[in-house]
Parts: structure tokens; sequence; C-alpha cells
């Protein structure tokens, strides 16, 4: 059986979160805090460049990212981008996601979909990335596992996605938790986020 949140306390989580943090590396926790900052500068920098508002940027980004590594993730941003710019349509652009992530970035670009609470995952990392959101907090399948098992524990089977009133009730322990160590909450789980990946050798 998957393990889940649901299945668990609020402390529970908190605590488990902890450990994920206090089991971080010295290099780990400097390419925690270290990776939001370069994407705000990323988003800010082809905001600025293209005439679009950063948090539309980051929307694009978010949407771009499942199944995607960053740089890719980068350079497939850019591409979707100038194809919206210059009038072409998605079928005209490659991209390393699947195709209905492409759509969804253009019609972020053409306002068709706004980024709202009711997509978190989306509407946080836009948040985080677009406009420096300290207590948004972007919950991947890696901060789910994170909520639900502890790094002394061998890879655990765990549900990969949550409702949007779990996401909040995640979202919350995880802000509390940062305040506590004098962190944004983005770079609490990004340190998380690569401290996991580490131990579970992913």
């Amino acid at each position: 059986m998957k393990r889940t949140a649901t299945k668990i306390t609020d402390r529970q989580i908190k605590s488990n979160l902890k450990k994920w943090y206090l089991n971080a590396r010295g290099i780990e926790y400097v390419a925690g805090m270290a990776w939001y900052r370069e994407a705000q500068e990323f988003t800010e920098s082809v905001a600025y460049l293209y005439k679009i508002d950063p948090y539309k940027v980051a929307g694009v980004v978010s949407a771009l990212s499942p199944n995607n590594r960053w740089e890719r993730n980068k350079v497939d941003a850019i591409a979707v981008i100038k194809a919206y710019i210059a009038g072409t349509t998605p079928e005209d652009v490659k991209v390393c996601t699947y195709n209905a992530n492409k759509v969804k970035a253009f019609n972020i670009l053409s306002g068709s979909i706004e980024i709202t609470a009711k997509s978190p995952k989306t509407h946080a990392f836009a948040m985080n990335v677009g406009l420096n959101s300290p207590d948004h907090i972007t919950i991947d399948k890696w901060h789910l596992r994170a909520c639900v098992a502890t790094p002394n524990e061998l890879v655990q089977d765990c549900a990969e996605s949550c409702t949007a009133v779990q996401y909040r009730r995640i979202e919350a322990i995880t802000a509390e938790l940062a305040r506590e160590y004098d962190l944004k909450g983005y770079e609490l789980q990004a340190i998380i986020w690569v401290t996991i990946k580490r131990v579970w050798n992913r």
C-alpha cells in the first residue's frame, strides 16, 4: 500500500520533513538555497527580454516542467515564448515534455488559462519563481515522499500527487517549519528535494 500524507498527522509530517532537512549535507544546503534564486533570476531576465509578466513566464516554465530536466526546461520555455510572440502554433515548437503541457504553456501566455490556486502546484511555482513568495511551496512527488518517509528508511512506495486540500495542509506545515529555521518555504523545500534524491539515489 502506498504511503500517503492523509494517513499521518501534521506533527508526523513536520517531524519527517525536519529529519530530511537535518540530514542535508553542506553541499546540499548550498544547492537548495541557490536553486530558486537562479530560477528567479532566469524568470526575471526572460520577462524583461520578452516584455512578459514574470508570473506568466514562471507559469510557462511550470507547465513545461513535468519529466523535463531543468536546463532543458529553460530552453523549452524560451522556445515557446518566442513561438507565441511570433504568432506560430504549439505544433510548430518542439519541447521535451508532453504536448498537452506545451498547449497549456501557450494558453497561459495568451491568458486563456489563468494560473490560480485551483492548480496549486503551478500556482505555487509561479508565486515562488515569478513573485518570490516565501510561503507558497511547490509540492512535487519528492516533497510528498519526504512528508511520509524518513532518511533512515529504504525507498518507500509513496503517493506522488495529492488533493488541493492536502496540498494546502502540507504547504502550511512546510512553511511553518521553514520559519522555525529562518528560511523561506521554497528554500526549505529545495534543500529537502536535493537531500532525498541523494539518499534515495535517484
